[in-house]
C-alpha cells in the first residue's frame, strides 16, 4: 500500500499543481478587493497584476507537466470572472468613493456614487457574458487547430509558425480579454497616482492626467462594450508553435536566458512603477486593435491552409 501511494502521489501533485496555481491568482484577486477595502490601491494594483501573472501562467503549467483538464479549464473561467470582472468593479468604485467629495458634480456625491455602480454592474456583467460566449463558443479548442501542420514530432520554426499564426482568423480574440479589460478598468485609478505627467516634465503634476467619477464611470462602460463587440484582437496564442507549447520550454539556452532576464526586468519594473507599466501596456494593447482588424479583414483565412 506505501508503495502503490508512493507511485500516486507524485501523480495527484502534478495533476492539481496547474489549479493551484488558478486559484493562487484568485487569492491575489480577492486581496487586491480588501485592499481597496482599506484604501491601500497601490498594492491592490499589484494584486491584480499579479492575478494576471498567474493567469497565464497557469495554462503554461498545465501543458509543461502534461496535466490539461476540463476541470482546469472550468476553474481557470471561473477565477477570470472573479479576478478580471468583479474584482476591478469593486476596486475602482471603493477608489472612486475615497475621492475628495468636492470633485462630486452632485453636492451629496450620491448620484455620482450611483452612476459608478451601474458602470461597475454593467463592467462585470459583460466580462461574465464574455467570457460564457468564449467557452460555449469552444473558441479554445478552434485556435489550438489552427496551428501549422508538421509532421509527428516536428516542431516548425517559430517565426515561421507565428507568421502562419497572424494570418488565421480563428486565432483572434473576439473583443478585449479579461485580463486586458480589468487593466483598462483601473486606467482611471492609476491616472490618478501616475508619476508618468512629472516625469514628462511640463506636463504636470501626479494627479493631473486624473479624471473624476463620471470619466470613471464612462472607461467602465466603453471597456465592457469592448469586451463583448466583435472585434478582432491580438492572441497570445498567436507566439505558440503548437497546442501543447509553452514558454516555459526553450529550444536553446539562448532564448532561455533571454526569457530568464525579460521577466527579472518586467518583474522589477512592474514592482517600481506598477502604475506606469500598465498604463503603457494599455495604450501598446488599445493602439494594436486597429492593426489586428487591418489584418484579420484584409489578410486573414478562415481555416488552416
Amino acid at each position: 500500500e506505501e508503495l502503490v501511494g508512493c507511485r500516486i502521489m507524485p501523480e495527484s501533485i502534478r495533476w492539481s499543481i496547474p489549479s493551484v496555481v488558478s486559484l493562487g491568482a484568485l487569492s491575489s484577486g480577492l486581496s487586491a478587493v480588501r485592499c481597496a477595502a482599506e484604501q491601500d490601491f497601490d498594492t491592490s494594483v499589484i494584486c491584480i497584476m499579479l492575478a494576471a501573472v498567474l493567469d497565464a501562467l497557469d495554462g503554461h503549467v498545465a501543458r509543461y507537466l502534461n496535466a490539461c483538464t476540463e476541470l482546469g479549464f472550468e476553474l481557470d473561467s471561473l477565477c477570470d470572472l472573479a479576478n478580471f470582472g468583479v474584482t476591478p468593479a469593486l476596486v475602482v468604485y471603493f477608489w472612486a468613493k475615497a475621492l475628495p467629495r468636492h470633485e462630486c458634480r452632485m453636492e451629496a456625491c450620491g448620484g455620482d456614487h450611483f452612476g459608478l455602480w451601474i458602470a461597475c454592474c454593467l463592467y462585470a456583467a459583460c466580462c461574465a457574458f464574455r467570457l460564457a460566449r468564449f467557452n460555449v463558443a469552444g473558441h479554445a479548442a478552434q485556435m489550438d487547430k489552427q496551428h501549422l501542420r508538421t509532421e509527428p514530432g516536428e516542431r516548425p520554426p517559430v517565426q515561421k509558425a507565428v507568421l502562419h499564426n497572424i494570418w488565421q482568423r480563428k486565432m483572434y480574440f473576439r473583443g478585449v480579454p479579461a485580463p486586458v479589460g480589468a487593466s483598462y478598468a483601473l486606467t482611471p485609478l492609476m491616472l490618478r497616482f501616475s508619476r508618468m505627467p512629472r516625469a514628462l516634465g511640463a506636463v504636470g503634476e501626479v494627479g493631473s492626467w486624473a479624471i473624476g467619477r463620471r470619466g470613471t464611470g464612462v472607461t467602465l462602460i466603453i471597456t465592457a462594450v469592448l469586451m463583448v463587440a466583435p472585434v478582432p484582437t491580438f492572441s497570445s496564442k498567436m507566439l505558440k508553435t503548437d497546442r501543447d507549447d509553452t514558454h516555459l520550454r526553450s529550444r536553446h539556452i539562448v532564448s532561455l536566458v533571454a526569457k530568464v532576464l525579460l521577466g527579472a526586468a518586467l518583474v522589477f519594473l512592474s514592482w517600481n512603477f506598477p502604475f506606469e507599466i500598465m498604463l503603457l501596456l494599455n495604450l501598446l494593447h488599445f493602439l494594436s486593435i486597429p492593426l489586428a482588424n487591418l489584418l484579420y479583414y484584409l489578410y486573414g483565412v478562415d481555416k488552416c491552409e
